[in-house]
């Protein structure tokens, strides 16, 4: 005999609701995501690049008048680089912004360092003019005085989306190369501690 509020016994399990199954499938894709495109550079997924050779550069400078455009066609021999991609319309990379800015600076004696900064449109679709108005007035709204390069054909970055082993880029990512041309750090996304562990690789290179 049994009461209204007796509880099964061993042998009859209670019933297990599906979501007991699809939250935990849920989180597992949400930790991958999250993982692959917010990863730390050095030990995280994108380590596969780790190793490569630099990607191919073809920059344009936004620094400069429209009249006066540097270019900037390879990484400077022996020296170290930090490659950075972003955009003055993804959130993210203006949080990132400033604290890079700021470890250029503390860089700045270091002669062998060099920092790659390159503005990148949302779209396919590249006006240099405006690219270099919104790039300026956001770097004098930051008071960052770090120069700023274009990658008007798109070659910079898909070259780097193919030492990723990925079809696109995320922003921002930051690609650090060693003297001898090799990759060596990639950092995507926008994380906490993202620059002081750039400006720790990049010291480690440079001692």
């Amino acid at each position: 005999m049994t009461t209204s509020d007796s509880k099964p016994t061993p042998s009859e399990p209670e019933p297990k609701s599906p979501w007991m199954w699809i939250i935990p499938v849920i989180l597992v894709i949400g930790l991958l995501y999250v993982s692959r495109s917010r990863g730390p550079g050095l030990n995280g997924p994108e380590g596969g690049a780790i190793g490569r050779p630099a990607p191919q550069i073809n920059l344009i400078s936004l620094s400069q008048s429209s009249e006066i455009k540097e270019t900037v066609n390879e990484l400077a021999s022996g020296k170290v680089t930090l490659i950075h991609f972003w955009g003055t319309w993804c959130g993210p990379c203006k949080m990132e912004y400033p604290h890079l800015s700021e470890m250029v600076s503390d860089l700045q004696s270091k002669s062998d360092f060099r920092f790659l900064s390159i503005s990148c449109e949302s779209g396919r679709n590249v006006n240099f003019e405006q690219l270099a108005s919104k790039t300026n007035d956001y770097l004098t709204d930051i008071g960052a005085s770090t120069d700023v390069f274009a990658d008007p054909q798109g070659i910079t970055r898909m070259s780097t989306a193919e030492r990723l082993g990925q079809p696109t880029m995320y922003y921002p990512t930051s690609i650090l190369v060693d003297s001898s041309g090799t990759i060596r750090g990639v950092w995507e996304g926008y994380l906490n501690n993202g620059v002081a562990e750039m400006h720790s690789a990049i010291t480690s290179l440079l001692d």
